[in-house]
C-alpha cells in the first residue's frame, strides 16, 4: 500500500505532539487532552489535509483523528477508518488501525475511528470535563468547523481553544521544512518563467491562470497554495480578485498572485507585469518602481527583533509619502497555510517565513501593482526565498521575451 503524507521525519511529529501537551499544560495550569480532526475523503480529493492535523501527524488518510491525552498511557492515539472493503475498487485501499499504521506514523497507539467519541469523552472527564481543540475567527478553515461541531456534540464538556498557544510552534520552521519551502519556490519560479513569455499571446485572464496551474501541478500534482489571482487592468486593483474571467486589456498591467506547494508548504508570490511585455506606460512604470523600492526596504529591514509594526512603518513610508493609501499589512506568516496562524506581537526571529508585499491600488486609474516575495528570517537578517523570480523592470521584460 502506498503511504502518502509524512513529509517530515517521524521524530519531528513526535516532538511536536509532546511540545503541544507541554504548551497547553503550561497555559492552563493543568494537563488537557488535545483533539485534532483530519479531513474527509471529499476534502482530501478537492483541497488537501487540514494543516493543523497535518502538522502533528503527517497523515494523509481520510476520516482520521488524533487524540493526545496526557492522563493516559499511551499518550497519543491516531484514529483511522479502514473504510468499506467493498469500496476499495471505487476509492482505493485505506490505511486501517493496525500495526502498519502505528509503525509508519510513529504514534503510541492506533484505534478504529468509531471509538473516537467514547475515548474523547473519557479523556475530557479525566481533565475536569475539558477538551482542547483549535479554532479562529479569521480564515477559520476545517479545524474551526470541527471545533463548532464537537462543541455541539459534547455535552457537559468545555471546549478550550488552544490555537493561540500552539501557533508558537508553527511560527518557527526547521531545516526540513525550509527544504520544502525551497522546492515550492522553485516550482513557482519555473511556472512563472514558463508563463511570462506566453502572456502577450494570450487573450483571457483564465488562460494565464490555467498556465500557472498546469506548471505548478505537473511536477507532482500537488495542491496549490491557493487559487491563482490573475487581474488584468482594474482587476489588479482588487486585492482578492476572485474571477479570472475577463479579457486581457492590452497596454494595461496584469497582476498575478499565485504559489505552488511542496511537502504541504506554500509559496506566495505576486508579480505585476505589462501585458505587452514592455514597461512603456509611464504611469505604470512610475508606480511599479515605487512599489519595488518599498519591497526592497521590506527585505532590507526584515531581521530578528523587528516587530511587524516597525517593518510596516519603514516599508510603507514611501508609498504613504507619495500620497497613496496603505490597504494591508506588509507581511503575514507562511507555512502549511499560505496565511499561517501566528502571534504578531512576537518580534521576527530566525526560522520564521513571512511575505513581503507592498502594493498600490488605483481603481480610478484602472490598475494596481503588488510585488510579493517570501522571506526566511535568519540570524543576521533574511534570505529572500523568491530572489530568482524576476521583478526588476529589465528582468521582467527579458523574461517576457523568452
Amino acid at each position: 500500500m502506498i503511504i502518502r503524507g509524512l513529509a517530515l521525519p517521524l521524530t519531528t511529529y513526535r516532538r511536536r505532539r509532546a511540545q503541544a501537551s507541554r504548551l497547553i499544560s503550561k497555559a492552563h495550569e493543568r494537563p488537557i487532552p488535545l483533539l485534532l480532526i483530519g479531513c474527509d475523503e471529499h476534502r482530501l480529493r478537492t483541497t488537501r489535509q487540514d494543516p493543523w492535523f497535518d502538522y502533528y501527524t503527517g497523515c494523509a488518510e481520510p476520516e482520521a483523528a488524533l487524540l493526545i491525552d496526557p492522563h493516559q498511557t499511551p499518550h497519543d492515539t491516531l484514529f483511522l477508518d479502514a473504510g468499506d472493503p467493498a469500496r476499495i475498487v471505487w476509492d482505493g485501499k485505506r490505511l486501517g488501525p493496525d500495526a502498519q499504521a502505528k509503525r509508519v506514523h510513529g504514534v503510541h497507539a492506533v484505534a478504529p475511528h468509531h471509538d473516537l467519541l467514547a475515548r474523547v469523552q473519557t479523556a475530557a472527564k479525566h481533565a475536569g470535563h475539558r477538551l482542547a481543540m483549535c479554532t479562529r475567527d479569521r480564515e477559520p478553515g476545517f479545524q474551526a468547523e470541527q471545533f463548532a461541531l464537537w462543541k455541539k456534540k459534547l455535552r457537559g464538556i468545555t471546549l478550550i481553544n488552544v490555537e493561540p498557544q500552539l501557533v508558537h510552534q508553527r511560527m518557527y520552521k526547521d531545516a526540513n521544512e525550509i527544504r520544502w519551502f525551497h522546492q515550492a519556490m522553485d516550482i513557482t519560479r519555473k511556472g512563472l518563467l514558463a508563463t511570462l513569455p506566453r502572456i502577450p499571446k494570450l487573450k483571457m485572464e483564465c488562460e494565464v491562470a490555467s498556465e500557472l496551474v498546469m506548471h505548478y501541478r505537473k511536477v507532482a500534482y500537488g495542491p496549490l497554495a491557493f487559487p491563482p489571482i490573475v487581474g488584468s487592468g482594474i482587476g489588479g486593483a482588487t486585492l482578492h480578485y476572485p474571477h479570472n474571467d475577463q479579457p486581457l486589456q492590452r497596454g494595461r498591467p496584469l497582476l498575478m498572485d499565485s504559489g505552488a506547494t511542496a511537502g504541504g508548504y506554500c509559496a506566495d508570490v505576486t508579480r505585476t507585469v505589462p501585458q505587452n511585455g514592455t514597461f512603456n506606460n509611464k504611469r505604470f512604470k512610475e508606480i511599479y518602481e515605487l512599489v519595488l523600492h518599498c519591497n526592497a526596504l521590506g527585505r532590507k529591514h526584515a531581521r530578528p527583533g523587528v516587530t511587524r509594526e516597525e517593518l510596516n512603518a519603514v516599508a510603507w513610508k514611501p508609498i504613504i509619502d507619495a500620497g497613496f493609501i496603505r490597504h494591508h499589512g506588509l507581511s503575514h506568516h507562511i507555512g502549511l497555510d499560505v496565511h499561517d496562524p501566528a502571534d504578531y506581537s512576537v518580534p521576527l526571529a530566525p526560522g520564521m517565513v513571512i511575505s513581503n508585499e507592498p502594493g498600490v491600488y488605483l481603481p480610478d486609474e484602472g490598475f494596481g501593482v503588488r510585488i510579493e516575495d517570501d522571506l526566511l528570517i535568519t540570524a543576521t537578517g533574511c534570505d529572500e526565498l523568491t530572489r530568482r523570480i524576476p521583478k526588476t523592470v529589465a528582468d521582467i521584460e527579458a523574461a517576457m521575451r523568452g
